[in-house]
């Protein structure tokens, strides 16, 4: 028994050791301890028991010495990292892709004047990571990191920027959005048809259509300039991509979809009636939100050429919800902070689970909810049965690090260690 125990622990220094190799001594200032991955989650033998496999772990490149990491973006297969000192990071994530380099690899690095903040979280696009910081937005291609463009708002930025379908949008100046082209530079296209022009037949569709009223109209060509919209209130909650435009959320709870419909751009709202509490999520092409009196709502955009926005289902939860939203499949998980959690069906609304365990809620990943307990560990709730299954120390990955987008538990440390666990195969 004593010669496995010493078996079990020679293995763990042996995977600490390697970690540690990779990571640097950076990821230990945190701690002051040679052995400080052991027992975390980086520990690949402890995250194998827990049913995680360790994908990939990464020193982020920067001074540590002088600074810590700010804001960790995550994406399908890219993880941004934006530290203090004005660097912005980017990471190959994912699975691992023909051509492409291997996940955990460091694909470029981006420093912005540190002195021109605050810095809001980037916007990963398709084609470019949109950084707001101070009044301006800068925008760098997605692979090499290259600048694009830099675009002065002339106000401080209100939150972070979002990149949909060809624009970028940048809350700005209490109560404003800037719209902006993710190429400027790009010959302008033809405003997007309605879906019943869009089946007309090649002999109709040679003739120039008649202007009409209300929405439809003439079909013109689109402006690359910079436009200001208004947003109807101030948004200090970072937008969404929403189907072909974007989804932002005000302070007092309105919800605005734009997008491009027609001749030109089409604008729904939806109003919760009370301030929302935290980000709106999206998740298989519905909107959910929680206000901040306790309502947890379901809200469609029908699929036809005025796009409105419909309240599917609304219930009134038992507890203030605090923290964002998470969904997998058709569960969502609402933290409701010292209350616990519960996890309702985003279907209809149904109460699927409840419990009184309580925590910061980061990730849902492998069939779990992870989230850190008071004492500050790590923990995890087994989605199917509401049993609270795993604890690690979080050793130095203390930055907070909330995962909405995939299903990786990542956690980050202050000193720019990022590891990233998937389900165990």
């Amino acid at each position: 028994m004593h010669a496995m125990s010493r078996a079990l622990a020679n293995r763990k220094s042996l995977g600490c050791l390697v970690a540690l190799a990779l990571v640097g001594t950076a990821a230990c200032a945190a701690t002051g301890r040679a052995d400080c991955l052991s027992g975390t989650p980086a520990d690949g033998l402890a995250a194998e028991r827990a049913g995680l496999e360790l994908e990939w772990l990464v020193q982020i490149p920067f001074n540590a010495a002088t600074s810590t990491v700010q804001h960790v973006v995550i994406d399908r297969d890219l993880v941004v990292v934006q530290t203090g000192d004005g660097n912005v990071v980017a990471v190959e994530a994912g699975k691992p892709r023909d051509g492409a380099p291997l996940p955990g690899t460091i694909l470029w690095k981006h420093p912005i004047d540190a002195h021109a903040g605050p810095f809001q979280p980037a916007a990963i696009g398709a084609g470019l990571v949109a950084v707001a910081h101070g009044d301006g937005v800068h925008a760098f291609d997605r692979t090499t990191g290259q600048t694009l463009w830099s675009h002065r708002l002339g106000h401080l930025a209100d939150a972070g920027a979002v990149v949909s379908d060809g624009w970028v949008y940048v809350p700005f100046g209490d109560g404003k959005i800037m719209r902006l082209p993710t190429n400027p530079f790009r010959k302008p296209e033809l405003a997007a048809k309605p879906a019943a022009a869009a089946k007309q037949d090649k002999a109709a569709a040679k003739k120039p259509p008649a202007r009409k009223k209300g929405r439809s109209g003439a079909v013109k060509v689109e402006s690359l300039e910079p436009v200001v919209l208004r947003e109807g209130g101030s948004v200090s909650l970072q937008p969404h991509p929403f189907k072909d435009g974007v989804l932002w959320c005000t302070d007092e709870g309105e919800l605005v979809v734009l997008d491009p419909s027609g001749d030109g751009w089409r604008r729904n709202e939806f109003f919760l009636d009370r301030p929302p509490a935290g980000r709106p999520l999206v998740h298989d092409g519905a909107i959910f939100a929680a206000t901040a009196e306790g309502d947890l709502v379901r809200i469609d955009a029908l699929e036809d050429s005025a796009g409105e926005l419909r309240l599917a289902w609304r219930v009134l939860l038992d507890a203030r919800p605090a923290g964002p939203l998470f969904a997998t499949g058709e569960q969502l998980v609402v933290p409701l902070g010292d209350e616990g959690l519960a996890v309702y069906s985003t279907k209809n609304g149904e109460l699927l689970g409840r419990t009184h365990v309580c925590g910061r809620v980061v990730a849902v990943a492998a069939g779990r909810i992870w989230f850190v307990d008071t004492v500050g560990r790590l923990a995890s709730i087994d989605l199917a049965t509401g049993e609270v299954r795993d604890r690690f120390c979080l050793g130095g990955f203390t930055f907070p690090v909330m995962n909405q987008a995939t299903d990786r538990l990542i956690l980050a440390s202050p000193s720019g260690a990022v590891v990233s666990l998937k389900a165990h195969e």
